[in-house]
């Protein structure tokens, strides 16, 4: 290779940005949870916490809050408690980033009767379908599948398009999620963007996707195993975090990172991506909903579209 074969190849790529960078607020607490509708539910949720601070942000736990109480009827009562809990821990400071969708698709919402509830926010509408469908006695698997009956064709919300969300709120694969994520806001006292304005002193529950925080940051479109076609993740997962590290300077232990890396999975990486999501969500202070996106419908909360920009 001659001399200005070397330069060549030594010179930048034209037309490459920055590496991202991604905002984080100066002080608080964001809590990022990986969600399940299954039975036995608090055995599988995940939550990562992340404390902010001026120079950096520091993931202090990953751990699964409902584990002592895992049915889902103790899971829904619990839920509003434990959020109130967090929040004296964060002094007041808490956003909690959930990955399940806290509405569902405006005509869905026309079909249930249940649109103007919606306009109220997710803790008006969880209360009428935790009556409608469970009541005091009822069976959660069953109810899940009466409120999926119910709506018959899947519909994605405007959010989910603008996520590039493979799978609306009510599919096969998240309809149990959702249905018992709505029942547990039922009994949370908490500002709820886009429907609340954030209030000093009050929790903030935000919808988040942690995949599409990923994408995001690193354009990547999966980070689990999967055993269809034999391929381990574990390189990606591992790079997910290195970029996390430089472009939201959110510090970890070696301990922590080797638990998220072995995750195939990536339960672990999605309860640590939703608190990224959330929190960068947080120091834009929750602006940026489209104007086409119906009110009833929510909005998906994330770090900023392109954040090499």
């Amino acid at each position: 290779m001659n001399d200005s074969e070397s330069q060549a190849a030594a010179a930048p790529v034209f037309g490459r940005a920055r590496n991202p960078v991604v905002a984080l607020p100066s002080r608080g607490t964001v809590i990022g949870l990986r969600w399940s509708g299954v039975e036995g539910a608090g055995n599988q949720i995940l939550a990562a916490k992340i404390e902010l601070a001026p120079e950096r942000a520091k993931l202090v736990r990953i751990w699964r809050p409902f584990s002592d109480a895992p049915g889902r009827r103790d899971l829904v009562a619990r839920f509003g408690a434990w959020v109130a809990e967090e929040s004296r821990w964060a002094e007041g400071r808490l956003v909690v980033g959930v990955d399940f969708a806290l509405s569902l698709a405006e005509t869905h919402l026309r079909q249930l009767g249940l649109l103007r509830q919606a306009l109220k926010g997710p803790g008006t509408l969880g209360r009428h379908l935790l009556d409608r469908y469970v009541g005091s006695a009822g069976d959660f698997t069953e109810s899940a599948g009466r409120f999926r009956d119910e709506l018959g064709k899947d519909r994605l919300r405007v959010t989910d398009a603008y996520r590039a969300e493979a799978h609306s709120p009510v599919s096969a694969r998240s309809h149990r999620a959702t249905f018992l994520g709505l029942c547990a806001m039922a009994h949370v006292d908490a500002a709820v963007p886009p429907w609340d304005p954030p209030q000093a002193g009050r929790p903030t529950v935000v919808e988040v996707r942690p995949l599409h925080v990923a994408r995001a940051l690193c354009g990547v479109p999966a980070y689990r195993d999967d055993d269809r076609d034999g391929v381990s993740r574990a390189s990606i997962r591992a790079g997910i975090l290195r970029t996390l590290r430089a472009s939201a300077r959110v510090e970890f232990e070696m301990e922590q990172a080797a638990q998220i890396v072995e995750d195939g999975h990536g339960d672990h990486l999605d309860a640590v991506l939703a608190a990224a999501g959330a929190a960068a969500a947080w120091e834009d202070g929750f602006q940026g909903v489209p104007a086409n996106v119906p009110r009833p419908e929510g909005w998906i909360h994330s770090v900023r579209e392109e954040p090499w920009r």
